[in-house]
């Protein structure tokens, strides 16, 4: 009887371990195929074109963009985000990789954006930005006001000597349908996106 016992209790053991494989083997499939998910519709990979992002992203430079940061909220003001160059029809189907454009939104739909003495006014008032920039140089075309369309976003280069940005008239304002979503993080190094020296640091350090 004891080794009757002793075999049914080995072989229910042995049972029990092969579940536990199986169950282990369930959830890793299930985990990487989650993962898989995640990379394939959620997040997208993309380079940094030009200098106009440094000095918090640089030439060639690889992110991360987070594809579904905006399917329910609209993008807020200081994001970095990743878009297609305004294209007609056509010219958005053949969209690849190599023309993501990554730029800061300063200016919301329906808002009024001027440039003056250095500064950017939100319908008229002086913005105060999360980071430090350095001076304005040229307003470009936002040396008189613009107003934003419903779906508009007027974006700027963190360097903000550089005019390629919604103050450039071949460059012209961001419209929502070509925003791809927000740039979360940067590949190397392996850091959150953020921007220049925060306001607040600043003020410490004076």
């Amino acid at each position: 009887m004891n080794l009757r016992f002793e075999e049914e209790t080995k072989r229910e053991k042995r049972i029990q371990i092969l579940k536990e494989i199986v169950w282990f083997l369930i959830a890793a499939v299930l985990v990487i195929f989650a993962a898989w998910l995640i990379v394939q519709f959620a997040m997208k990979k993309a380079s940094m074109i030009g200098s106009a992002m440094e000095p918090t992203l640089y030439n060639g430079e690889d992110v991360i963009v987070n594809k579904t940061s905006f399917l329910i909220l609209s993008p807020r003001r200081g994001a970095v985000i990743a878009f297609y160059p305004e294209q007609d029809e056509n010219e958005m189907e053949m969209a690849n990789d190599s023309s993501i454009l990554i730029r800061r939104v300063v200016g919301l739909p329906g808002e009024t954006i001027q440039i003056r003495d250095g500064r950017v006014y939100v319908d008229g008032t002086v913005l105060e930005e999360e980071y430090l920039f350095e001076p304005i140089i040229s307003a470009g075309r936002a040396n008189d006001e613009i107003k934003l369309d419903p779906d508009e976003y007027f974006v700027l280069s963190d360097k903000r000597a550089d005019q390629d940005d919604s103050r450039n008239t071949t460059f012209t304002k961001v419209r929502k349908g070509n925003i791809i979503g927000k740039v979360i993080l940067r590949l190397n190094p392996f850091s959150m996106v953020g921007g220049p020296t925060a306001t607040g640091a600043a003020a410490e350090g004076d």
